[in-house]
């Protein structure tokens, strides 16, 4: 089951003309996507879940049943709606994970307008340029970043219209807990399917890309964008559980996903991915506002969580915590990880060490959608993605022509599908005809990959990011990978800096375990120069550092820490002569 296609997969296969595949498609049928309203259709689905626990606060053990969510959402729209806010405008939500946030979110969505979803550990600089982007009329924000927001008020004058705290009461601004217990107007519900409405046109969602390579974009996602995501985690589900019956495998999805941990920023689609999944199979979503070792065990024990989404830093860190052996989490039965590569070593290694499953999923902010996900002993296969998902094409081409190419030819991951961004906000024709799309709809991913024989999807790294060392290509995530095994190293990460003599040069960062002896910058040297051949030798040199730059989702900086040499090589011109690498 974990490898090959049967005869109607195959089919699913396109061939070119030089006879060879070359775009890979899901085999599990996939049935129209709903014209609707996003919040209208998830409200329907949710009434099915009745008085389960849908939302819980892992600090105070608050929570709401679906039935809350039901009855709160409309009022919330309600309310905003008598409030002034309109359809099309655009509301900000700034928050940390809180149980507040996804009835916030629909509320927004119902109405419908825009909800301009941004990480609440932003500087008022970056806010301010998230609500340029996002034009934002009206605010939905935490009492952690009410002080951020106000710096914000400041700087662009006669912006907001109104502000609406979540938490405590604030003299200057209403709390959002009004707009939940009260019902001002009238004349609910209002008609948020009218004729002007139009689901594949309509902006539900505006989410940030990672930012790693400058300011961020505002992804617009349409209603159909994100209802597409929804039937593709239905449809997912339905055929894994349908595998998993043929094989005898105990748990269904619902079993797993019925108490997942989720401390990954609800701003961020990976998030947002997860609620999916939660809503389907009527789980149940413990909110963390950040991730802390402590706070992160604890709450595995006291809520008996059953699945907990992570990223690869994340990953790490459990590799190697004592924690693990103060708490009970017997009740896990998987870890996810997305946002980053994570290694096939650390993976194997998590998976005996927290003694439950590891599944891994790949996707953008820009296709709104999972790209492609693993499921042990069911889609799985090492060191792959996983299979291409539900509604959703890939193709791997020729960076330079766009040709497509054979199974196992390496080249950038191109992907299609009606999940796909309407485009970036504010960019000159973006929401007609997206900048980032080629001919046909495809939308290149940034990305190095392949797909082999059996419809599996590599990730090599981000196509940026590759090394140019004497002509020779060469991907810092295979450096890593080889770094991590050094003993007494936590965390590291490999840039291309310039070099007279090669063109560039690999130069890693490393963070030490704590605790243990800090392997020095020529035995790490000397480790690489053992295992991988001349032209990936570190000659770019080695820094030993406390911490690894990373944005709110723990994506790896590597601009910043590009900037940072380039910034002390400046530096150092004016008290010697430059670096010869």
């Amino acid at each position: 089951m974990d490898g090959k296609l049967s005869p109607e997969e195959g089919k699913k296969r396109e061939e070119s003309k030089e006879g060879y595949i070359t775009r890979w498609k899901s085999v599990i049928p996939c049935p129209p996507v709903p014209d609707t309203n996003l919040a209208s259709f998830l409200l329907r689905e949710m009434a099915n879940h009745g008085g389960k626990q849908a939302l819980v606060d892992a600090v105070t053990g608050q929570h709401y049943t679906y039935s809350d969510i039901c009855a709160m959402v409309p009022r919330v729209c309600a309310n905003l709606a008598a409030a002034g806010v309109s359809a099309g405008d655009a509301v900000l939500l700034v928050s940390p994970n809180g149980i507040e946030f996804p009835i916030a979110q629909l509320a927004i969505q119902l109405l419908p307008a825009t909800c301009v979803a941004a990480s609440p550990f932003l500087s008022p600089d970056e806010l301010v340029h998230v609500m340029r982007v996002g034009m934002a009329r009206w605010a939905v924000v935490d009492e952690s970043v009410l002080g951020v927001i106000e710096k914000v008020t400041t700087m662009l004058p006669n912006t907001l219209r109104e502000i609406w705290v979540i938490g405590s009461s604030s003299k200057s601004h209403p709390s959002f807990y009004s707009l939940m217990k009260t019902e001002r107007w009238a004349a609910w519900p209002p008609q948020v399917e009218n004729s002007s409405f139009n689901p594949a046109r309509e902006v539900a969602l505006m989410q940030f890309s990672s930012g790693t390579t400058g300011l961020t974009k505002g992804v617009m996602l349409s209603h159909r964008n994100l209802l597409t995501l929804y039937m593709q985690v239905k449809y997912f589900v339905e055929d894994v559980d349908n595998k998993k019956k043929a094989s005898g495998e105990p748990d269904s999805e619902a079993d797993i996903l019925s108490r997942v941990l989720l401390f990954i920023p609800l701003h961020h689609n990976y998030a947002t991915i997860m609620f999916n999944y939660v809503v389907i199979v009527g789980g149940c979503c413990v909110m963390m506002k950040t991730f802390s070792p402590h706070s992160f065990f604890n709450a595995l024990q006291k809520y008996k969580i059953t699945y907990a989404p992570i990223v690869p830093h994340i990953a790490n860190f459990l590799l190697h915590t004592p924690l693990l052996k103060e708490y009970d989490i017997s009740s896990l039965k998987s870890l996810v990880s997305a946002s980053a590569p994570l290694p096939p070593s650390t993976k194997q290694a998590l998976t005996t060490r927290m003694d439950c499953a590891m599944r891994q999923g790949y996707g953008l902010t820009e296709t709104c959608a999972t790209v492609a996900s693993t499921i042990p002993h069911v889609y799985s296969k090492m060191g792959s993605v996983g299979r291409v998902m539900p509604y959703l094409e890939v193709k791997i081409v020729a960076p330079e022509s766009s040709k497509g190419l054979p199974p196992g030819e390496e080249g950038e991951v191109w992907v299609r599908s009606p999940a796909i961004m309407l485009g970036y906000a504010n960019v000159p024709g973006a929401t007609a005809s997206p900048s980032a799309l080629k001919e046909g709809g495809w939308l290149p991913t940034g990305d190095l990959g392949h797909c082999d024989h059996e419809g599996f999807l590599f990730i090599t790294d981000r196509i940026k990011d590759m090394i140019k060392v004497k002509g020779f290509q060469v991907s810092p995530r295979e450096l890593e990978d080889v770094l991590r095994r050094v003993e007494g190293v936590r965390e590291v990460a490999v840039i291309g800096v310039p070099s007279p003599r090669l063109g560039e040069a690999p130069r890693a960062y490393v963070v030490p375990l704590p605790g243990e002896a800090t392997p020095s910058s020529q035995v790490l040297k000397d480790y690489v120069a053992a295992r991988l051949p001349p032209h990936k030798h570190l000659a770019g040199g080695v820094q030993v550092v406390d911490a690894i730059p990373k944005n709110s989702i723990g994506k790896v900086l590597k601009r910043r820490l590009r900037d940072e040499y380039l910034r002390a090589e400046a530096a150092k011109k004016t008290a010697g002569p430059p670096s010869k690498l």
